[in-house]
Protein backbone atom coordinates (compact mmCIF):
# COMPACT_ATOMS: atom_id res chain seq x y z
CA UNK A 1 0.00 0.00 0.00
CA UNK A 2 0.81 3.40 -0.51
CA UNK A 3 2.36 4.74 2.99
CA UNK A 4 2.21 8.54 1.91
CA UNK A 5 -1.48 8.53 1.92
CA UNK A 6 -1.65 5.44 4.96
CA UNK A 7 0.23 8.31 6.88
CA UNK A 8 -2.06 10.93 6.06
CA UNK A 9 -5.31 8.89 7.40
CA UNK A 10 -3.50 7.33 10.31
CA UNK A 11 -2.28 11.02 11.18
CA UNK A 12 -5.45 13.05 10.02
CA UNK A 13 -8.20 11.21 10.18
CA UNK A 14 -7.07 8.77 12.83
CA UNK A 15 -7.82 5.62 10.61
CA UNK A 16 -6.75 1.78 11.45
CA UNK A 17 -4.23 0.98 9.27
CA UNK A 18 -5.54 -2.49 9.75
CA UNK A 19 -9.02 -1.84 8.56
CA UNK A 20 -7.86 -0.22 5.26
CA UNK A 21 -8.97 -3.18 2.80
CA UNK A 22 -7.78 -1.39 -0.59
CA UNK A 23 -6.51 1.80 -1.59
CA UNK A 24 -6.69 2.40 -5.33
CA UNK A 25 -4.78 5.33 -7.43
CA UNK A 26 -7.33 6.91 -10.04
CA UNK A 27 -5.29 9.32 -11.39
CA UNK A 28 -5.51 13.08 -11.52
CA UNK A 29 -3.90 16.15 -13.07
CA UNK A 30 -3.16 18.70 -10.29
CA UNK A 31 -3.51 16.13 -7.51
CA UNK A 32 -3.35 12.63 -6.71
CA UNK A 33 -6.69 10.49 -6.35
CA UNK A 34 -7.75 7.64 -4.99
CA UNK A 35 -10.41 5.42 -4.05
CA UNK A 36 -9.94 3.91 -0.51
CA UNK A 37 -11.99 1.38 1.39
CA UNK A 38 -12.04 1.14 5.21
CA UNK A 39 -14.63 -0.48 7.38
CA UNK A 40 -16.39 -1.60 4.41
CA UNK A 41 -16.95 1.76 3.12
CA UNK A 42 -15.61 3.28 0.03
CA UNK A 43 -14.17 7.07 0.31
CA UNK A 44 -12.28 9.25 -2.28
CA UNK A 45 -8.90 10.97 -1.15
CA UNK A 46 -7.42 13.91 -2.99
CA UNK A 47 -3.68 14.50 -2.12
CA UNK A 48 -2.91 18.14 -3.56
CA UNK A 49 0.59 18.19 -5.05
CA UNK A 50 1.10 22.18 -6.67
CA UNK A 51 -0.94 24.95 -6.70
CA UNK A 52 0.85 27.16 -9.38
CA UNK A 53 -1.92 30.52 -8.67
CA UNK A 54 -2.25 30.09 -4.75
CA UNK A 55 -6.09 28.40 -4.75
CA UNK A 56 -8.25 30.01 -1.87
CA UNK A 57 -8.75 27.01 -0.27
CA UNK A 58 -11.26 28.92 2.22
CA UNK A 59 -13.76 29.84 -0.99
CA UNK A 60 -13.61 26.04 -1.98
CA UNK A 61 -14.48 24.82 1.02
CA UNK A 62 -16.75 27.51 1.06
CA UNK A 63 -18.15 26.18 -2.55
CA UNK A 64 -18.07 22.64 -1.63
CA UNK A 65 -20.39 23.38 1.29
CA UNK A 66 -22.86 25.10 -0.58
CA UNK A 67 -22.61 22.71 -3.29
CA UNK A 68 -23.63 19.90 -0.55
CA UNK A 69 -26.83 21.50 0.90
CA UNK A 70 -27.55 21.43 -2.96
CA UNK A 71 -26.79 17.88 -3.72
CA UNK A 72 -24.73 18.51 -6.36
CA UNK A 73 -21.10 17.59 -4.49
CA UNK A 74 -20.37 14.25 -2.70
CA UNK A 75 -20.75 15.17 1.63
CA UNK A 76 -17.47 15.53 3.03
CA UNK A 77 -15.31 14.28 5.79
CA UNK A 78 -12.40 16.29 5.67
CA UNK A 79 -10.82 18.87 4.11
CA UNK A 80 -7.92 20.76 4.61
CA UNK A 81 -7.75 24.48 4.14
CA UNK A 82 -3.74 24.55 4.28
CA UNK A 83 -3.25 22.14 1.83
CA UNK A 84 -6.64 21.35 0.13
CA UNK A 85 -6.30 17.52 0.75
CA UNK A 86 -9.87 16.38 1.02
CA UNK A 87 -11.86 12.69 1.99
CA UNK A 88 -14.90 12.69 0.66
CA UNK A 89 -17.72 10.13 0.02
CA UNK A 90 -17.51 7.89 -3.03
CA UNK A 91 -20.12 8.27 -5.96
CA UNK A 92 -20.91 4.85 -7.86
CA UNK A 93 -20.99 6.81 -11.07
CA UNK A 94 -19.52 7.39 -14.36
CA UNK A 95 -17.79 9.98 -15.99
CA UNK A 96 -20.11 11.44 -19.11
CA UNK A 97 -19.74 9.56 -22.46
CA UNK A 98 -19.90 11.26 -25.92
CA UNK A 99 -23.11 10.08 -26.34
CA UNK A 100 -24.11 11.43 -23.16
CA UNK A 101 -23.31 15.17 -24.30
CA UNK A 102 -25.25 14.35 -27.31
CA UNK A 103 -28.53 13.43 -25.53
CA UNK A 104 -31.29 15.97 -24.88
CA UNK A 105 -32.27 14.22 -21.83
CA UNK A 106 -28.53 14.36 -20.31
CA UNK A 107 -28.26 17.88 -21.22
CA UNK A 108 -31.84 19.02 -19.51
CA UNK A 109 -30.25 17.57 -16.46
CA UNK A 110 -26.79 18.86 -16.75
CA UNK A 111 -28.42 22.75 -17.28
CA UNK A 112 -30.60 22.53 -14.21
CA UNK A 113 -27.68 21.25 -12.54
CA UNK A 114 -25.58 24.56 -14.02
CA UNK A 115 -28.78 26.49 -13.16
CA UNK A 116 -28.74 25.64 -9.49
CA UNK A 117 -24.96 26.01 -9.49
CA UNK A 118 -24.99 29.50 -11.07
CA UNK A 119 -27.55 30.79 -8.79
CA UNK A 120 -25.58 30.30 -5.39
CA UNK A 121 -22.66 33.35 -4.60
CA UNK A 122 -19.15 33.54 -2.71
CA UNK A 123 -17.44 36.14 -2.11
CA UNK A 124 -14.76 35.16 -5.12
CA UNK A 125 -14.74 36.55 -8.58
CA UNK A 126 -12.81 35.11 -11.13
CA UNK A 127 -11.53 37.04 -14.16
CA UNK A 128 -9.95 34.37 -16.51
CA UNK A 129 -8.22 37.17 -18.83
CA UNK A 130 -5.68 38.10 -16.21
CA UNK A 131 -5.39 34.70 -15.03
CA UNK A 132 -4.10 33.35 -18.57
CA UNK A 133 -1.87 36.77 -18.55
CA UNK A 134 -0.60 35.54 -15.27
CA UNK A 135 0.04 32.12 -16.34
CA UNK A 136 2.08 33.55 -19.04
CA UNK A 137 4.32 35.54 -16.89
CA UNK A 138 4.54 32.53 -15.10
CA UNK A 139 5.83 30.70 -18.21
CA UNK A 140 8.06 33.24 -19.29
CA UNK A 141 9.76 33.28 -16.08
CA UNK A 142 10.09 29.38 -16.01
CA UNK A 143 11.69 29.38 -19.84
CA UNK A 144 8.83 27.20 -20.90
CA UNK A 145 8.21 27.57 -25.28
CA UNK A 146 5.15 30.06 -25.60
CA UNK A 147 4.32 29.97 -29.39
CA UNK A 148 5.76 32.39 -31.55
CA UNK A 149 2.05 33.72 -31.97
CA UNK A 150 1.66 34.85 -28.39
CA UNK A 151 1.57 37.90 -29.10
CA UNK A 152 -1.57 37.48 -31.64
CA UNK A 153 -3.19 35.28 -29.27
CA UNK A 154 -2.97 37.80 -26.61
CA UNK A 155 -4.08 40.92 -28.60
CA UNK A 156 -7.43 38.58 -30.01
CA UNK A 157 -7.86 38.19 -25.91
CA UNK A 158 -7.54 41.77 -24.92
CA UNK A 159 -10.38 42.36 -27.54
CA UNK A 160 -12.24 39.54 -26.52
CA UNK A 161 -12.13 40.90 -22.82
CA UNK A 162 -13.28 44.18 -23.66
CA UNK A 163 -16.32 43.10 -26.00
CA UNK A 164 -17.33 39.91 -22.90
CA UNK A 165 -16.97 42.67 -20.26
CA UNK A 166 -20.30 44.70 -21.43
CA UNK A 167 -22.88 42.48 -20.42
CA UNK A 168 -21.27 39.77 -18.27
CA UNK A 169 -24.06 37.31 -17.07
CA UNK A 170 -22.61 36.66 -13.39
CA UNK A 171 -23.38 33.33 -11.05
CA UNK A 172 -20.56 31.02 -9.23
CA UNK A 173 -19.01 29.36 -12.21
CA UNK A 174 -17.16 25.65 -11.67
CA UNK A 175 -14.28 27.42 -13.86
CA UNK A 176 -13.18 23.60 -14.56
CA UNK A 177 -16.63 21.35 -15.81
CA UNK A 178 -14.55 19.11 -18.43
CA UNK A 179 -15.98 15.37 -18.53
CA UNK A 180 -14.20 14.51 -15.94
CA UNK A 181 -15.64 16.36 -13.10
CA UNK A 182 -18.50 15.51 -13.83
CA UNK A 183 -20.53 12.42 -12.15
CA UNK A 184 -23.02 10.67 -13.80
CA UNK A 185 -25.85 8.51 -11.46
CA UNK A 186 -29.18 7.16 -12.56
CA UNK A 187 -30.92 9.60 -10.32
CA UNK A 188 -28.09 12.29 -9.78
CA UNK A 189 -25.90 14.26 -11.60
CA UNK A 190 -22.27 15.46 -8.94
CA UNK A 191 -19.53 18.38 -9.86
CA UNK A 192 -16.47 17.75 -8.27
CA UNK A 193 -13.02 19.74 -8.32
CA UNK A 194 -14.23 22.63 -6.51
CA UNK A 195 -10.83 24.74 -6.25
CA UNK A 196 -11.39 27.01 -9.25
CA UNK A 197 -15.10 27.92 -8.50
CA UNK A 198 -15.65 31.59 -7.82
CA UNK A 199 -18.07 34.17 -9.82
CA UNK A 200 -18.24 35.13 -13.34
CA UNK A 201 -19.90 34.80 -16.22
CA UNK A 202 -21.58 31.47 -16.92
CA UNK A 203 -20.66 31.37 -20.38
CA UNK A 204 -17.61 30.41 -18.99
CA UNK A 205 -18.66 26.44 -17.82
CA UNK A 206 -21.10 26.80 -20.96
CA UNK A 207 -18.31 27.08 -23.36
CA UNK A 208 -16.20 24.62 -20.99
CA UNK A 209 -18.73 21.83 -21.56
CA UNK A 210 -19.39 22.27 -25.24
CA UNK A 211 -15.45 22.18 -26.40
CA UNK A 212 -16.01 18.88 -28.32
CA UNK A 213 -19.39 19.46 -29.09
CA UNK A 214 -20.84 20.50 -32.54
CA UNK A 215 -23.05 23.21 -33.62
CA UNK A 216 -25.63 21.27 -32.70
CA UNK A 217 -25.34 20.65 -29.05
CA UNK A 218 -23.82 23.71 -28.49
CA UNK A 219 -27.11 25.36 -29.77
CA UNK A 220 -28.83 22.70 -27.94
CA UNK A 221 -27.25 23.46 -24.61
CA UNK A 222 -28.05 26.69 -24.75
CA UNK A 223 -31.79 26.41 -25.49
CA UNK A 224 -31.92 24.13 -22.55
CA UNK A 225 -30.04 26.36 -20.21
CA UNK A 226 -31.63 29.82 -21.53
CA UNK A 227 -35.28 28.36 -22.41
CA UNK A 228 -33.82 29.92 -25.88
CA UNK A 229 -30.97 29.83 -28.19
CA UNK A 230 -30.22 33.50 -29.57
CA UNK A 231 -27.66 34.48 -32.30
CA UNK A 232 -26.27 36.69 -29.24
CA UNK A 233 -25.98 33.67 -26.99
CA UNK A 234 -24.20 31.26 -29.85
CA UNK A 235 -21.37 34.10 -30.63
CA UNK A 236 -20.58 34.54 -27.14
CA UNK A 237 -20.45 31.19 -26.49
CA UNK A 238 -17.57 30.93 -29.14
CA UNK A 239 -16.09 33.79 -28.23
CA UNK A 240 -15.82 32.55 -24.29
CA UNK A 241 -14.43 29.10 -26.01
CA UNK A 242 -11.58 30.88 -27.19
CA UNK A 243 -10.93 32.27 -24.08
CA UNK A 244 -11.27 28.34 -22.09
CA UNK A 245 -8.92 26.92 -24.80
CA UNK A 246 -6.35 29.83 -24.37
CA UNK A 247 -6.84 29.38 -20.71
CA UNK A 248 -6.31 25.34 -20.87
CA UNK A 249 -3.20 25.70 -23.29
CA UNK A 250 -1.91 28.14 -20.87
CA UNK A 251 -2.18 25.42 -17.82
CA UNK A 252 -1.16 22.41 -19.66
CA UNK A 253 2.27 24.64 -20.77
CA UNK A 254 2.83 25.57 -17.34
CA UNK A 255 1.61 21.82 -15.99
CA UNK A 256 4.86 20.18 -18.56
CA UNK A 257 7.19 21.63 -16.43
CA UNK A 258 6.74 19.45 -13.38
CA UNK A 259 4.71 16.54 -14.13
CA UNK A 260 5.32 13.43 -13.41
CA UNK A 261 2.10 11.38 -15.53
CA UNK A 262 2.53 9.84 -18.65
CA UNK A 263 0.76 12.31 -20.51
CA UNK A 264 2.60 15.06 -22.98
CA UNK A 265 0.84 18.13 -21.46
CA UNK A 266 3.66 20.16 -23.58
CA UNK A 267 2.00 18.36 -27.21
CA UNK A 268 -1.22 19.19 -25.59
CA UNK A 269 -0.40 22.77 -25.16
CA UNK A 270 0.74 22.98 -28.90
CA UNK A 271 -2.39 21.12 -30.03
CA UNK A 272 -4.42 24.36 -28.09
CA UNK A 273 -2.53 26.90 -28.83
CA UNK A 274 -2.23 25.73 -32.81
CA UNK A 275 -6.64 25.28 -32.71
CA UNK A 276 -6.44 29.10 -31.06
CA UNK A 277 -4.67 30.31 -34.55
CA UNK A 278 -7.39 28.65 -36.76
CA UNK A 279 -9.94 30.50 -35.12
CA UNK A 280 -12.44 29.26 -37.85
CA UNK A 281 -11.93 25.36 -35.66
CA UNK A 282 -14.10 27.05 -32.84
CA UNK A 283 -16.36 28.77 -35.25
CA UNK A 284 -17.31 25.97 -37.48
CA UNK A 285 -16.99 22.68 -35.54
Amino acid sequence: MNNTIINFLQNEMKWNKLNISSIEKIGGLSSENYKVSYNNNNYFVKICTHNYLHTDRKSELSIINKAIEINLAPHLYYFSTETGNMISSWINGTMPSLNDFSSTKFLHKLSVALNSFHNLKCQKYFNPFNHIRKRINLCNDLNLPLPKSIDTLLNHLNNLEVKLSKNPLIGLCHNDLNASNIILTEDNIYFVDYEYSSMGDVFFDLATISWFFNERSRKNLLELYFNECTEQHYEKLLDYLFVVKFYNATWSLLKSSDSSSDYDYLAGAKMIFNDLLDYNSIRNF
